[in-house]
């Protein structure tokens, strides 16, 4: 048996970013000699079914809720039934699952991977008190765990997101997304993100910063790649701003990289908090300049002035400037990229994230 057997637990049926890091560091981990993982998620859902084409052991296993008994008694076999000893808890739903099932498996660790930097209740903040380890996926998130829900310092490992820089390595080919929108001979801006309710990740302030570069920029057009229940009201907003014969929303995509690669500057307008945007640090591994707001985790995953530019939130007046300044100034785009892809390759490799993952697994084992 070899000496980590990990379960990544993971409830929700779509696919978001927190899905693809969680199966992407699940992948590399079973590449090493140290580790053996198995990943639980909804029968269905995007996380179950990809994993299993990675040849990842993959059992099905769905809970509505954190007390949720169904899913409380199939963890419960499923780590008896494969001897687990680390129980890797991506989802803060499943925190205090994952810590009732520690109490019914002698030996278990479990560790908690936060990926928010969001405020927790009274109830939810005490899970932290019986958790072997906490990852955090940026600083930002590590400092409001310490300064808000009070965790022990020492629990706490920052690891960043790893990035297959072999999949934006070479030329992908986007022209079939240059045909579909007719952005032949267009600068694009782009954001991929989910759209959960109106604001979403502050694709409405991009809109309103294509209302206000509108009669300076007439090749200008604007990619919204991602879906969600504040979809609609979106496509709404565009139509009342009069910018929604530029602006293209795509919907969901299984391959965003495509459409990253067909943006001449990827914009994150996040408005409220962000843990880590692993979209900003895959734009740059593509060679892109970055537009980012200063909030949560975004400081930590490109350098201002180097390798993008840093906006306030909820300022379209601000992106639209930064937008103008890469226009104007197509060296500056230029060499933004170049310096986006050095610094995703220094500080956001997988390979790191691998071993200081099974650093924290050989600490809390070794207890």
């Amino acid at each position: 048996m070899k000496k980590y057997r990990v379960l990544h637990i993971f409830s929700s049926f779509s696919m978001g970013g927190a899905e693809r890091a969680t199966l992407f560091l699940a992948s590399n981990l079973q590449k090493t000699a140290e580790c053996d993982n198995i990943v639980a998620a909804p029968f269905e859902s995007k996380l179950y079914e990809e994993s299993l084409q990675k040849n990842i052991k993959t059992v099905a296993f769905k809970a509505a809720n954190a007390f949720d008994p169904s899913g409380i008694l199939q963890l419960i076999k499923i780590v008896r039934q494969n001897n687990i000893n680390i129980l890797h808890a991506h989802q803060g739903k499943l925190f205090w699952t994952s810590l009732i099932i520690k109490l019914f498996s002698r030996n278990l660790k479990v560790v908690f991977h936060r990926r928010q930097d969001t405020r927790h209740g009274f109830v939810s903040k005490n899970h932290y008190r019986f958790v072997d380890a906490v990852i955090t996926v940026s600083q930002a998130v590590a400092n409001g765990l310490i300064k808000y829900e009070k965790v022990n310092p020492n629990k706490i490992k920052v690891i960043y997101n790893g990035v297959n820089v072999e999949k934006f390595r070479g030329n992908i080919d986007f022209s079939s997304v240059i045909k579909e929108y007719n952005l032949q001979d267009k600068i694009v801006v782009g954001v991929v993100a989910n759209i959960v309710d109106f604001k979403g990740k502050g694709q409405i302030y991009l809109m309103e910063a294509a209302k206000i570069l509108r009669n300076q920029y007439s090749n200008l057009r604007y990619l919204i790649v991602g879906s969600g229940k504040g979809l609609e009201e979106q496509r709404t907003y565009a139509k009342k701003l009069g910018v929604d014969d530029i602006v293209y929303f795509t919907g969901f995509q299984n391959q965003p990289q495509k459409f990253v690669a067909a943006m001449d500057i990827f914009c994150l307008p996040a408005w409220d908090t962000e843990g880590m945007p692993n979209v900003v640090v895959e734009a740059e591994a593509l060679g892109k300049p970055v537009i980012v707001t200063n909030v949560g985790g975004n400081p930590e995953s490109f350098v201002d002035g180097t390798t993008g530019i840093m906006v306030e939130p909820s300022n379209p007046l601000q992106i639209a400037r930064a937008i103008k300044k890469l226009i104007d100034n197509s060296e500056l785009a230029k060499q933004m990229g170049v310096e986006g892809e050095k610094f995703v390759k220094k500080k956001f490799v997988i390979e790191k994230t691998v071993a200081d993952t099974l650093e924290v697994y050989g600490k809390i084992i070794n207890l």
